[in-house]
């Protein structure tokens, strides 16, 4: 039974599971006003054609092997996996196939395909925003994975922050800024219509357009995106898990300096007056200046958090018997129980998802720059917490998926007892009663293994961002990158580049760390 998944027999048009209903009717027009138990069947049928589409969905069996390939070094092959599965993502799914694409070759350093590919995801992002493919009394009479995946807003923000981080490593600044306009766009639409204390707001997102907008020389705008992703650092602390990062205190200090707002920057040094110190040496256009943004662990996963509903005593009783001796319920164990509650009829199951974070070793990377003479050290800082994020957004809509699970099993429970009905009806002539018995039976089963949460999500995305900035004369020198775990041992061999800098260049490194 732990082999068995319902998909097979439900999707596969040569199973013999379906080819026992080739005694239905062809079509509900070729049976006779007369003949009741002919339009009876055909009723049967019809309902039995909905559970069987519920159990329709992809597997996604390749992520495994991407996190393999990521973790080996191997980003290209990352890419050649995700490429092959696109048919297993299927049309349903495709904005998630276009994110996931198009993060690995973003790893993988192919930032121009990257952003061709990003690009069709921000577009059909655009389209949800303006039709809405989601339907939300289709979410109530089938599984939910039926519908078009449309990603979380924070995932719809991301797409925009790696295709600006694509030009910046590409440096692009023009076409960056570009993605800097479209992340402010998309959280100030956000803002217009989210309400209450929901994501609408991205500190990382806002602090990144900052950083563009300053290397592209436009330093007013930066300033103001420097401003409000402090305001919002501070107001989403609850949430974010994110302190107010030291690198954003000393970019106020350094461009209100340029910028000779010397009210501000008197100001922030008494804000932040531990940053004081810390803050760079006064503008010098000749100084060149690195970037690095590392990336450590994996994104968040969700899993299904099955919650089985029992109406009676004896139900309650079987229930507690089951779990004691299958534990926890999985999509791997499901069947098992659904065959015992469908036998039993008196226990209903709602499906919901839930984050299953992926937590990183990694503290922080140690950031070496040296020409042979001098060296400049940094710490990389954390700015982004994607697990935090992923579980604001998903509390935001917990409320709604919980109310639609219960709605849908309550109709798919009541529709298979309308089975049950119609099977008797239909054999009622023939006296065969036991077969109605079955027929709901069958139902219930049917209705209790399809039952699943919707567990999409951009799983290639990172589980942590850091940022480092470091500025250096211009010249020759070697990068030593160390990563850090939380007892202070470095982890693995160090990541090494040789990096020659013209002076005023501002170069973009991306790192990744799966551990």
């Amino acid at each position: 039974m732990s082999h068995f998944h319902p998909s097979w027999f439900l999707c596969n048009p040569h199973s013999a599971f379906l080819q026992r209903f080739n005694f239905l009717p062809k079509s509900p027009f070729s049976c006779r006003l007369h003949e009741a138990n002919c339009w009876s069947w055909w009723r049967l049928g019809l309902l039995g054609f909905v559970f069987l589409l519920a159990g329709c969905n992809g597997t996604f069996s390749h992520y495994k092997e991407v996190d393999h390939s990521l973790k080996a070094g191997n980003p290209d092959q990352a890419v050649t996996l995700i490429q092959e599965a696109e048919d297993d993502y299927g049309r349903k799914n495709r904005l998630l196939y276009l994110m996931d694409e198009g993060m690995v070759l973003h790893l993988a350093g192919r930032y121009e395909e990257s952003n061709t590919v990003l690009e069709e995801a921000y577009l059909l992002v655009e389209e949800l925003y303006t039709t809405r493919l989601r339907d939300q009394a289709s979410a109530i009479l089938i599984n939910e994975t039926q519908l078009p995946f449309e990603g979380e807003p924070f995932e719809h923000v991301l797409i925009n922050v790696i295709m600006g981080l694509n030009y910046a490593l590409l440096q692009n600044w023009n076409e960056a800024l570009v993605e800097a306009r479209r992340i402010d766009h998309r959280l100030n639409v956000l803002s217009d219509r989210v309400e209450g204390d929901a994501y609408k707001e991205d500190p990382f997102a806002r602090y990144l357009t900052g950083v563009l907008y300053e290397i592209a020389g436009d330093l007013n705008n930066a300033y103001v995106a420097y401003r409000k992703a402090e305001t919002i650092y501070d107001e989403t602390q609850s949430w974010s898990k994110m302190p107010l990062p030291d690198g954003l205190k000393t970019d106020l200090m350094r461009v209100a300096d340029i910028l000779h707002l010397s009210e501000d920057l008197e100001e922030y040094r008494a804000k932040y007056p531990e940053m004081v110190d810390e803050a760079p040496s006064p503008y010098d256009a000749d100084m060149a200046q690195l970037i690095v943004v590392s990336y450590y662990g994996r994104s968040p996963q969700k899993e299904d958090l099955f919650i089985d509903v029992p109406i009676s005593l004896d139900a309650l009783a079987l229930v507690a018997l089951a779990k004691s001796v299958g534990g926890q319920s999985t999509r791997s164990n499901r069947e098992g129980e659904a065959l015992i509650y469908g036998i039993h009829g008196q226990i209903a199951r709602v499906a919901l998802p839930r984050l299953v974070p992926q937590h990183t070793k990694i503290a922080y990377s140690t950031i070496q720059l040296t020409d042979g003479t001098t060296t400049f050290d940094a710490r990389s800082q954390r700015v982004y917490d994607i697990d935090a994020v992923a579980e604001k957004n998903l509390d935001d809509e917990y409320a709604t998926l919980v109310l639609r699970a219960v709605a849908r099993t309550a109709m798919k429970m009541a529709a298979a007892e309308g089975i049950g009905i119609g099977a008797r009806s239909a054999v009622s002539k023939n006296s065969q009663d036991w077969v109605g018995l079955v027929a709901v039976i069958l139902a219930r089963i049917f209705v209790l293994m399809t039952e699943e949460a919707d567990i999409r999500s951009w799983r290639t995305l990172p589980g942590e961002i850091h940022l480092t900035r470091l500025w250096i004369p211009a010249g020759s020198y070697n990068l030593m990158v160390n990563a850090v775990d939380r007892q202070g041992r470095v982890i693995g061999p160090p990541n090494t580049d040789q990096l020659d800098f013209r002076s005023g260049e501002v170069r973009l490194l991306l790192r990744q760390f799966l551990e």
